[in-house]
């Protein structure tokens, strides 16, 4: 009885954690740029240097047209 307890305990942190994993769904997070990013560190990764994000780069917002 002990350890079913335990183990469901196990699995229900497992899956909360896994959850955090998930796409960003707020709007500040959607406007990323992930090919910048991308090109970023895999340039950095060519040199040996890893890159930690503190600000990510944003898409440029479209020119209004007027």
């Amino acid at each position: 009885m002990r350890l079913a307890f335990v183990l469901t305990l196990v699995f229900l942190a497992s899956g909360c954690a896994s959850a955090h994993k998930a796409a960003p769904t707020t709007a500040e997070m959607r406007d990323v740029d992930e090919a910048k990013m991308q090109q970023v560190e895999d340039a950095a990764a060519r040199r040996g240097v890893r890159v930690q994000w503190v600000n990510p780069p944003r898409k440029q917002a479209p020119a209004s047209g007027g």
